[in-house]
């Protein structure tokens, strides 16, 4: 016997299990995002780069790996991928000769700021069945969770 949310089957014997619940619903909710993300030729870890890109500026392809904990190898087909597609350019790194740098064109920065509406989007529908406080309680509980003891946001955190 199954308990069912809306397309996605939980298998009674991992119901009380939080960590396997959580990674269900981690990967429903990427699903989700990349359904939307797709359209505009995008996926997750895309929009993952272009966010961060947008934040910190030029990256080269290992910090940008690093930062998102992606191999290297898929880190190139990425980055490959965004640059045919007018997203990213690289650039060569003044600091290392053997690296470039990653950085968002024209044309990529306004795709991130459709991506992350669409993210944003497949976000709030994923989340419509908890309340404002739901949410914001359950980002303190994951934030605890991921951090280190000694973080300053795990001291900050109730």
């Amino acid at each position: 016997e199954r308990d069912n949310h809306p397309g996605v089957p939980i298998p009674k014997s991992i119901l009380s299990r939080p960590g396997a619940l959580l990674v269900i619903a981690a990967r429903t909710g990427q699903e989700r995002a990349n359904a939307r993300l797709a359209a505009m030729g995008l996926n997750v870890r895309m929009c993952g780069v272009l966010n961060l890109l947008a934040d910190e500026g030029a990256l080269s392809q290992h910090e940008i790996g690093s930062m998102l904990n992606i191999d290297r190898t898929t880190m190139v087909e990425l980055i490959d991928e965004l640059e045919k597609a007018g997203i990213v350019r690289r650039e060569a790194n003044p600091r290392d000769r053997r690296s470039h740098l990653i950085k968002l064109t024209a044309e990529g920065r306004a795709k991130q700021r459709r991506a992350m509406k669409a993210f944003d989007d497949a976000a709030d529908e994923f989340f419509s069945p908890l309340n404002a406080g739901e949410r914001q309680a359950l980002a303190g509980m994951l934030r605890r969770l991921l951090t280190p003891p000694d973080h300053p946001l795990k001291k900050s955190s109730p």
